[in-house]
C-alpha cells in the first residue's frame, strides 16, 4: 500500500458550454470579470452613444452570458454484484475486528488486485455506506489521504470510519507502507474528529489483520504526537 503525497489543483467547475473554470468571486469582482470579457469581445465602435469603453456593462444581456450555477447533490445507489443482484450483508455492529472482517471481506472476495475501501459507520457501528476508493496492482494501490474522508463527510449519520484493503497474495500481514498509512489516517481522523475505528487487511481463507486488535492504532498516534 503506497501513500503518495498528492498535490491537488484548485477545483474548477464549467457550465458545459465553455472551458473556462468558475472561481468564487464577490459581486464587484464578478462585474469586473464580465466587463473584461465584454471589452475583449467588442471594440469601442460597437459601444452605444455616451458609453465609454471603460464602463462596465450591467444589462441583463451581459449577465446572461455568465456561467450557470451548479448545485452539488450527493446520491447513493444499491451495491450490486457481477450478476446485477443487490448485495446484502448481515446487520451487525462492526466494533469487533473479527466480526467486521467476516462481514466486509466478501465485498473484496475474488479481487486479483489490491482494492482500498472505506466503510462509513453509524453510532452503533453498523454499515451506512461503502465506497471503493482505489484499485491498484497485485502488490500496491495508491491512496489520496483527503479522499479517504470524503465519504464520511458526505454520509449523514457517520460517526466513525473503518478502512479496509485486501492482499491478493492471501497473506494479510501488513507492510511498512500499510503501517505508515494507518498512522497518517489516524492522525488525520483525530484532527477531523471522525474516529478511525480500524484498518483491516483481509487475505484468503478468512485470514485478516486488524491494526486495532493489534493495539497499533493508539500506539502509532502516540508515537506520531511524540515525534
Amino acid at each position: 500500500m503506497r501513500d503518495p503525497i498528492c498535490l491537488h489543483a484548485r477545483l474548477a467547475v464549467t457550465d458545459g458550454l465553455t472551458h473556462q473554470p468558475i472561481h468564487p468571486l464577490n459581486p464587484a469582482t464578478a462585474d469586473t470579470a464580465v466587463a473584461a470579457g465584454e471589452t475583449c469581445a467588442h471594440g469601442a465602435a460597437d459601444l452605444p452613444p455616451g458609453r465609454r469603453s471603460d464602463m462596465s456593462p450591467t444589462t441583463h444581456d451581459s449577465l446572461a452570458r455568465g456561467h450557470r450555477v451548479r448545485e452539488f447533490v450527493c446520491a447513493y445507489r444499491t451495491l450490486r454484484d457481477d450478476q446485477g443482484q443487490a448485495v446484502r450483508l448481515p446487520t451487525k455492529a462492526l466494533s469487533d475486528p473479527r466480526i467486521a472482517a467476516a462481514t466486509l471481506a466478501p465485498l473484496l472476495a475474488g479481487e486479483t488486485v489490491e482494492v482500498f475501501a472505506v466503510a462509513c459507520l453509524s453510532p452503533r457501528h453498523q454499515l451506512l455506506a461503502w465506497h471503493v476508493l482505489s484499485r491498484g496492482t497485485r502488490s500496491s494501490t495508491s491512496i489520496s489521504l483527503p479522499d479517504v474522508f470524503v465519504p464520511a463527510c458526505l454520509t449523514p449519520g457517520t460517526t466513525a470510519l473503518l478502512v479496509m484493503h485486501n492482499h491478493p497474495s492471501g497473506d494479510p500481514t501488513p507492510s511498512p507502507d500499510d503501517a505508515r498509512l494507518t498512522l497518517r489516517l489516524a492522525q488525520a481522523a483525530d484532527i477531523l474528529d471522525i474516529p478511525l475505528l480500524d484498518h483491516l487487511i483481509v487475505g484468503d481463507a478468512g485470514r485478516y489483520f486488524s491494526f486495532r486488535e493489534a493495539g497499533a492504532l493508539n500506539a502509532q498516534i502516540a508515537d506520531g504526537v511524540r515525534a
